[in-house]
């Protein structure tokens, strides 16, 4: 493969831009800027790009690139912000530095740290990242959770938009580990100022399980595939994020606390030590087990609180600590309009969402970023 000959000619490198949505308004605010190369055969980028180091030219091929894509950049369209892909050691490299520097302005520019390989010398990386920042640009890490970041090196780079690795986004519906997980990074991230994006985002249900957690940004073939800029959301996509946007004076609502749990249909046996809930063959909720100060407790489907996803979380509150004294502190049980299963709010969950609905702000983030 001959690299020196595609950097020659730019005109063989192709940009594609694939949408980044608000979750929570369900509108596109952001496109990530990628590369496609006109070679015989068709090879990925990741291996074109693995090839160009192996030939020493690597950071020679994201200059051009980057070029490119600022070029593409100053052209997107209004409120909207641009992520361009650049290796962490190929910010060490003059012609990328100076790329990267021509604008007068990188607002509405976030520079991707992609994270194949070890971070270079940390010290000189972040004096590169600082002068970035002083030009306007929002720096973001690229797959948290796998490869080389760890949250060392999230506390040192203080990256204010954090994407997370597909593998954690995949069958989230479905696991638990998963859900839990993203949770708690969004905790983190939130701590540290910034934001997540969970790209590889590919079925309606992960998409459900993402809003619900509160993810603010998202990305992946259920919403778009790459395409020519600047490529809309598919029709399955605006009808699933329509849905679910939030009606006028219901910010909050139970769809935004709640949480998957364990199922069991007809008279399967409960599980052990786990919240589940026993439904009907139509996945209608008939009856609850959780564990409580080590006391395991069983409601039937009389004594089950419910609610809708649309539910105000106020009125939710207000319906719970009414309740008798030794049902209080059960979890909730959210049903659609059929009364079929969607999953629990955890009352304590629901103390603290209420805690903080003062502090939510409100402004959109494709205003933090330009």
């Amino acid at each position: 493969m001959d690299i020196a000959a595609l950097i020659a000619d730019p005109k063989r490198i192709e940009l594609v831009a694939q949408p980044i949505v608000d979750a929570k308004r369900g509108e596109i605010v952001g496109y990530e800027v990628l590369s496609r190369f006109q070679l015989e055969p068709r090879l990925s980028p990741d291996r074109v790009f693995a090839e160009a180091d192996r030939q020493g030219l690597g950071a020679r091929l994201n200059e051009v690139v980057v070029r490119k894509a600022l070029e593409l950049a100053a052209r997107r369209p209004a409120n909207c912000f641009v992520t361009v892909n650049v290796e962490p050691r190929h910010l060490l490299d003059p012609g990328v530095v100076s790329a990267l520097c021509e604008p007068a302005s990188l607002a509405g520019i976030v520079i991707e740290l992609t994270e194949h390989q070890e971070l270079p010398d940390m010290r000189q990386l972040t004096h590169v990242l600082d002068r970035l920042r002083a030009l306007g640009a929002t720096i973001a890490v690229d797959d948290a959770g796998s490869g080389y970041s760890g949250l060392r090196q999230l506390l040192e780079l203080r990256p204010q938009l954090i994407k997370l690795d597909r593998a954690l986004i995949c069958n989230i519906d479905e696991d638990v580990a998963k859900f839990a997980l993203v949770q708690m990074l969004g905790e983190l991230v939130g701590r540290l100022d910034g934001w997540l994006l969970a790209e590889g985002v590919e079925t309606a249900n992960e998409l459900r399980v993402l809003q619900q957690l509160g993810v603010p940004l998202l990305q992946g073939y259920f919403l778009a595939r790459p395409g020519p800029p600047w490529v809309q959301l598919t029709e399955g996509a605006t009808a699933a994020l329509e849905l679910r946007k939030p009606s006028s004076g219901r910010i909050e609502a139970a769809r935004h606390l709640l949480e998957p749990c364990t199922v069991c249909v007809s008279d399967e046996a409960w599980p052990e030590r786990t919240l589940a809930l026993r439904v009907s063959v139509e996945g209608r909720p008939f009856a609850m087990r959780f564990v409580h100060d080590g006391v395991t407790h069983i409601r039937t489907e009389a004594q089950l609180l419910r609610v809708k996803p649309t539910t105000p979380l106020g009125q939710i509150a207000e319906r719970a600590v009414t309740r008798p004294e030794a049902f209080r502190w059960d979890p909730i049980v959210c049903i659609d309009e059929a009364g079929h299963l969607i999953g629990v709010v955890r009352l304590h969950r629901l103390v603290s969402a209420l805690a903080h609905l003062q502090r939510n702000d409100s402004t959109p983030l494709s205003d933090k970023m330009n």
